[in-house]
């Protein structure tokens, strides 16, 4: 029996990260609306690369900004996915 491919809910995923190579914090993916999110949450500035826009957070920033503005704009945007949620109905029994 040949299994097919799932239809995923999620249709553009995002990637924040560290690159190692500039030591920048950037997103790459997304669609326009992440990009809102990343600009207005996160501080990220919208940058053209050699594969397409990107976003990064700007040149300087401390460590612990870094971190406080990648976490927040990653929180935004789970915020505001789209994401499966379960199925109404009784809750379940809670181990003793």
């Amino acid at each position: 029996m040949k299994q097919h491919e799932p239809d995923f809910l999620v249709l553009e995923y995002i990637t924040i990260t560290k690159d190692p190579r500039t030591g920048l914090v950037v997103a790459v993916g997304g669609t326009e609306k992440a990009a809102d999110i990343l600009q207005r949450t996160g501080g990220f500035l919208s940058a053209a690369g050699h594969h397409g826009t990107y976003h990064r957070l700007p040149h300087g920033l401390p460590v612990e900004q870094q971190r406080l503005k990648a976490t927040t704009a990653s929180h935004a945007l789970l915020a505001a996915s789209n994401r499966p949620r379960a199925a109404p109905g009784p809750p379940a029994p809670i181990p003793e």
